[in-house]
């Protein structure tokens, strides 16, 4: 496997996502059960464990980031909550998930285009090993952990207010990061 460093990592950050609204964070994984750290990351209660960036577009958003909604744009979710609307997916799907958020939830415009997205969506996923399992609430991955992505995502279970959110989760032995795209229209 390819050694990922916290500078190619946020530069592959950057290119595919600074122009997306998502929500990309990790933190420590710290109980054996992976959910409570996941929402830890979305109540924004830890710190990513490297001192890497994350991508929060609703970082200075205190009006609805209240005290009592820390998890904006997430809804404030049980344990139970999240895995109700949490299915398993391989790493090769949630790689192709990265890459349709880059695209506005759709196909990738050319092979030269999706050759260089890929790569930096593989790198993104790099920083946990080759030992993760991935969970996002796309509808197609109710039936298969690895559904054709490629012309895009049609449906999911929400996580948010919004019209529309998908992402997934990584989850490894020392670390889980969420990696989320909304829709608010």
């Amino acid at each position: 496997m390819k050694m990922v460093t916290q500078t190619t990592w946020e530069a592959a950050a950057l290119r595919l996502l600074e122009d997306v609204y998502t929500f990309v964070a990790s933190g420590p994984r710290t109980r054996s059960e992976w959910q409570n750290d996941v929402l830890a990351v979305m109540n924004r209660e830890v710190e990513d464990p490297r001192g890497w960036s994350t991508v929060d577009w609703d970082e200075d958003n205190d009006v609805e980031r209240a005290a009592d909604r820390p998890s904006y744009p997430f809804l404030q979710l049980s344990r139970e909550a999240l895995t109700e609307r949490l299915y398993p997916i391989t790493s090769e799907t949630a790689v192709r998930l990265l890459v349709t958020m880059t695209y506005d939830w759709g196909p990738v415009e050319s092979e030269e285009n999706e050759t260089v997205v890929l790569a930096d969506a593989r790198t993104l996923l790099g920083r946990y090993g080759d030992d993760i399992a991935c969970y996002s609430n796309i509808t197609e991955a109710r039936m298969s952990p690895s559904p054709d992505v490629s012309a895009g995502v049609s449906g999911w279970t929400p996580l948010t207010e919004y019209d529309g959110d998908f992402g997934f989760v990584v989850v490894s032995s020392q670390e889980v990061g969420v990696y989320w795209s909304f829709n608010p229209a």
